[in-house]
């Protein structure tokens, strides 16, 4: 596929870090998933918050944790990330998405039960946390065949009406492949795999635990790599990790001139 994806296969965009937190920066990411949905592209979007969210406990008075690259959510952290996530940031991307004529709908994974989470499987260090354990994108498909750009808050609960925090990265690879998205866009701070000083222009399905046993492989790189493993999994084209470097970012990662990981069935490690 080329171009701000497939006609057929929708585009699933996941934001955070910067693409979301810099001055000026939402806005461009509006514009860019506007000319994306302009193409005919059906488009989703997952997005985190994760910067917002540590703002808030530390003004709260509680001190943002994290251990293998996941948030540690504690009861307090938990009514944080839940306001911060499923409000704030989620409203103010579908703000400035609909002001650019986009017809966004902001939902969290809770809602029509898009995702139930169980508890992680490191729940004693991690506390609040959930891994996906299924995904139901009925309510999606009726939001994208009406047109319209669901936004997903990363935000679960459990079936039993306790509220998980969810890695957004994870909810956006189960989404993706239950879809499943012809192209899948991790948008964070990092350019990508970065291995012996250089970015990891492309990276094979079948290296992947290869390159997760790498020692110098940590923090946030980890979940990210095993997320697109599971869009990949799931029948998901192509998983893209990058940064956002502005308004042509998205273009330029879909058309392959982007700096960026692009992993597939189809490549090695090169």
């Amino acid at each position: 596929m080329s171009g701000l994806g497939s006609k057929t296969s929708p585009l699933l965009v996941k934001l955070g870090g910067r693409a979301l937190e810099a001055p000026g920066a939402l806005a461009a990411c509006a514009d860019a998933l506007r000319a994306a949905v302009a193409t005919g592209a059906a488009t989703l979007v997952v997005h985190g918050g994760g910067a917002e969210v540590s703002a808030w406990c530390e003004r709260a008075g509680v001190r943002p944790r994290f251990a293998d690259g996941l948030r540690v959510t504690d009861p307090a952290t938990l009514e944080i990330a839940a306001a911060v996530l499923a409000g704030l940031a989620n409203k103010r991307l579908v703000a400035a998405l609909r002001a650019r004529g986009v017809d966004a709908v902001g939902v969290s994974a809770v809602d029509g039960g898009i995702v139930r989470a169980r508890r992680h499987a490191n729940a004693a260090v991690l506390g609040e946390v959930g891994e996906v354990a299924t995904v139901d994108v009925s309510l999606l498909a009726t939001l994208l065949a009406a047109g319209r750009v669901p936004v997903l808050a990363s935000l679960g609960d459990d079936g039993h009406g306790a509220l998980l925090n969810l890695n957004a990265d994870d909810v956006a690879a189960a989404v993706a492949g239950a879809l499943p998205a012809g192209d899948l866009v991790l948008l964070s701070d990092t350019p990508g795999l970065v291995l012996d000083g250089n970015v990891v222009r492309t990276l094979g399905a079948e290296t992947l635990e290869g390159t997760l046993a790498r020692p110098d492989v940590t923090g946030g790189m980890r979940p990210k790599l095993r997320a697109a493993g599971v869009a990949l999994a799931g029948g998901v084209s192509r998983v893209h990790i990058a940064a956002w470097q502005g308004l042509d970012t998205l273009a330029n990662i879909l058309n392959g001139t982007a700096v960026a990981t692009t992993l597939s069935h189809e490549v090695s490690h090169a």
